[in-house]
This record gives structure tokens, C-alpha cells and sequence, in this order.
């Protein structure tokens, strides 16, 4: 009996953690990468975190796409948090890095190929004051060789080319529109203002064609003037003007 007692005492705290886990909610970015080999690649997995949180868990699973993937996943990298302290348990890719905080963890997959592509998720365990755990939703990952795969130039060259040069068709038409409809509003005022010049013109020309009326007119008085004078004295010679 006592050994019942002794056999429930140890397995109590076992149990508790099952029975009164709590679900601690992930938040994994992005969902979907499409990436081109050789790249760098991030993954983020967030969560709200706790004052009390002392020791937080980590673990990245990958499921890769190839055939010949374990089917339960295959684990990256277990990464442990203590005190504002980061280690790094198991790493099983060399060109990675993983980054942890007390609210965030991220991957980082560099010069990626093939190969890596697949589904990525984390797996986060707080495990200290109070046991709470959660996993992201997943990341999958798409690796695309750019050296056997030429969609990209041929579709840079059948759609985005054309589509560029039919923008810059209709633009020069618009405007060019645009150019005829200011023309037409500008017309009337341009016959306008033709008149109005050669009204000015014709008043410019007949003033000038009275100023030289008037001015053989005064010529023509003045001559008469002298023709017509009649002298103080006799001795004074009479001159006659001939007209």
C-alpha cells in the first residue's frame, strides 16, 4: 500500500502536466516561400510571452518533400532559452542558424537547393513555472532552380515586354489627345486675337492717312498766306506765288 502511495506521489506531476496542459497559441511566417537555389531563406515563429517564463523550448521539424523522407519529420535543430541565455541542443544542418527570445524563434537557411524543400514547423515548449506548448502551422518552402528552369525569362519576354510597350502606346495616344483637344479650345481665341490685330493695323493705317491729308493741307494754306500778303510801303517789292 505504501508503495501504491509512494508510486502515485512521483507519477502525480506526470499526470498534472498532461491532464492540465496549456495550449499556448503559434504564429509561424510565412506560409508559403518560392524561392530561387542559392537563396537565403527565414521562418519566424512568434508567441505571447509571460514575466515568469524562465525556460522556453524549441524544436524545428522539416517534412521533406523526396519519397524517402521519415513521415513523422526530421528534426533541424532543438534550441533552449534560459534566463536570456540561447543554446543550441541538436543542429543538424550546417549552412542554418537559429535565433531565440522569449516571445520569437527564427530559422535561417542559407544557400538553400532542392533538397530543402518541404514543410517546415516549430514546436515551442514552456516548461518552466508553468507548462504551456503549441506548434506553428507550417511553412512550406518551394526551391526553384533558376539554371534548368527558364519560365521566368520567357515569361518576362511574352507578357511583361509587350504589356510594357502597349502602356507606353496608349499613354503617347492619350496624350497626344490631349495635345488636339487643347489646340481646339485655343483656336477661337487665336482668330480672336488675328482680329483684333488687324483691326489695330487698319486704325494704325488710317491715322497715318490723315496725318498726311492734314499735313498738305497746312502746306497748301501756308503758301497761299505768302501769295496773298500786300506790302506796308511802295517800295517794297510785291511777290507773287505762283499756284
Amino acid at each position: 500500500m505504501a508503495r501504491s502511495s509512494d508510486l502515485y506521489i512521483l507519477l502525480f506531476p506526470l499526470y498534472w502536466q498532461v491532464f492540465t496542459d496549456a495550449a499556448l497559441s503559434i504564429i509561424q511566417t510565412p506560409k508559403n516561400l518560392s524561392v530561387t537555389k542559392g537563396d537565403n531563406v527565414c521562418i519566424t515563429c512568434s508567441w505571447e510571452a509571460e514575466d515568469q517564463d524562465e525556460r522556453i523550448r524549441v524544436w524545428w521539424k522539416v517534412y521533406y518533400e523526396s519519397a524517402s523522407a521519415a513521415h513523422n519529420g526530421t528534426v533541424l535543430a532543438s534550441v533552449m532559452w534560459i534566463n536570456n541565455k540561447t543554446e543550441v541542443r541538436i543542429r543538424s544542418r550546417d549552412q542554418s542558424d537559429y535565433q531565440l527570445t522569449k516571445d520569437k524563434a527564427q530559422l535561417w537557411l542559407f544557400s538553400v537547393d532542392e533538397s530543402d524543400a518541404g514543410n517546415y514547423i516549430c514546436e515551442v515548449i514552456i516548461d518552466k513555472p508553468e507548462h504551456r506548448s503549441g506548434k506553428g502551422k507550417g511553412t512550406t518552402l518551394y526551391v526553384i532552380d533558376s539554371s534548368s528552369s527558364p519560365g521566368l525569362a520567357y515569361l518576362a519576354m511574352f507578357i511583361i515586354i509587350p504589356a510594357v510597350i502597349l502602356l507606353g502606346y496608349f499613354l503617347y495616344k492619350r496624350r497626344k489627345q490631349e495635345k488636339i483637344h487643347l489646340l481646339n479650345q485655343r483656336a477661337p481665341e487665336a482668330v480672336e486675337l488675328n482680329e483684333m490685330n488687324e483691326n489695330v493695323n487698319d486704325g494704325e493705317d488710317s491715322s497715318s492717312s490723315n496725318s498726311v491729308t492734314w499735313a498738305i493741307s497746312t502746306l497748301y494754306e501756308s503758301c497761299d498766306y505768302f501769295a496773298m500778303k500786300i506790302p506796308e510801303t511802295p517800295e517794297e517789292p510785291v511777290y507773287s506765288l505762283a499756284t
